[in-house]
C-alpha cells in the first residue's frame, strides 16, 4: 500500500484546511471506501477507513490538532519538506479476512465437507454392488445394493439407479441454490449494517460539524463584543482624563486671578 506521510494527506487537504474542508473531505472518502466500489481490497478498505477516521478526530479537535502541528514541526514535516522522513508508515496484510469473510468461508467448508461424506457413501455403495454384481454396474444386484445405500443415505427410495442419480442431482442443485440464496442474504444484510452505521456516522459527524460552528460563532461574537466594551472603557476613561486636564486649567486660572486682585 501507498506509504502516507501526514493525516493531513490521508484526509487529502492542506495544512490550512479549515473544519469545513476537513469534514467534507472525510465524508467523501469514507463514503467512497464505505461504497464497496473501491478497488482496494475488502480489508485492506476497512483497514484505510480505520486510519482515515481517526485522522479526522485528531484534526477536528483544536487542542488535539494543535499538538499535531506541533508535533510535525518537531519533526521537521513542513510544507515543501517531501524528503523529510514520514510520520506515518502503513503496511496492509495482504491475507487479512474480515470476520464476516472468515464466516462465510467455515460454512462453505463444512458444507462442501458435508457433500464429499455424501457422495462418498453413494460412490463406496456404487464400488461394493461393482463387486458383488460381477463388476457390471448395470447387474440387478449391483443396482438393488446402490439403491439401498441411497435411501440409508438420503431416507429417499429410488425406483431405479437412474431415478436416483436425478434425485441425487437435482438435490445437489437445490443445495447449491440454497447456499448462494444464504451467502446473498448474509452480504446483503452485512451492507445495509455498514449502511445505517455510515448514515449514523455522517449524522453525528453532522451535528459535531454544526456544533463547533455554533460554538466559533458565540466566541467571535464575544471576542466582538469585548473588543467594544474594551473600546468604551477607553473612550469614557479619556472623556474623564481630559475633564479632569480642563478642571484643573479652571482652578490654576482661577487661582492667578484671586492674586492678582489681591
Amino acid at each position: 500500500m501507498k506509504q502516507t506521510t501526514t493525516y493531513y494527506d490521508l484526509l487529502e487537504v492542506s495544512r490550512h484546511a479549515d473544519l469545513v474542508e476537513i469534514t467534507t473531505s472525510y465524508l467523501r472518502i469514507s463514503r467512497e471506501l464505505s461504497s464497496g466500489n473501491s478497488p482496494l481490497g475488502a480489508a485492506e478498505a476497512e483497514f484505510q477507513l480505520k486510519l482515515v477516521k481517526h485522522a479526522y478526530e485528531v484534526l477536528s479537535s483544536p487542542s488535539r490538532r494543535s499538538d499535531y502541528d506541533a508535533g510535525l514541526t518537531t519533526r521537521g514535516i513542513v510544507a515543501g519538506g517531501a524528503d523529510q522522513s514520514l510520520h506515518i508508515e502503513v503496511a496492509m496484510e495482504p491475507t487479512k479476512w474480515s470476520p464476516i469473510r472468515r464466516l462465510l468461508t467455515v460454512i462453505a467448508g463444512l458444507m462442501i465437507f458435508g457433500m464429499v461424506v455424501q457422495i462418498s457413501a453413494v460412490f463406496m455403495a456404487y464400488q461394493r454392488a461393482s463387486a458383488q454384481g460381477g463388476g457390471d454396474p448395470a447387474s440387478p444386484a449391483a443396482e438393488k445394493i446402490y439403491l439401498q445405500e441411497f435411501f440409508q443415505t438420503y431416507r429417499i427410495r429410488a425406483a431405479s439407479r437412474a431415478e436416483a442419480d436425478l434425485l441425487l442431482a437435482d438435490m445437489k442443485r437445490k443445495e447449491q441454490a440454497e447456499r448462494d440464496e444464504s451467502q446473498q442474504k448474509r452480504l446483503l444484510e452485512q451492507q445495509e449494517r455498514e449502511q445505517r452505521r455510515f448514515e449514523e456516522e455522517s449524522r453525528r459527524l453532522g451535528a459535531e460539524v454544526s456544533a463547533n460552528l455554533q460554538r466559533a460563532e458565540r466566541e467571535a461574537e464575544r471576542a466582538k463584543e469585548e473588543e467594544v466594551r474594551r473600546k468604551e472603557e477607553a473612550e469614557r476613561r479619556a472623556k474623564e482624563d481630559e475633564l479632569a486636564r480642563r478642571q484643573r486649567e479652571i482652578d490654576r486660572f482661577r487661582g492667578r486671578s484671586f492674586s492678582s486682585g489681591e
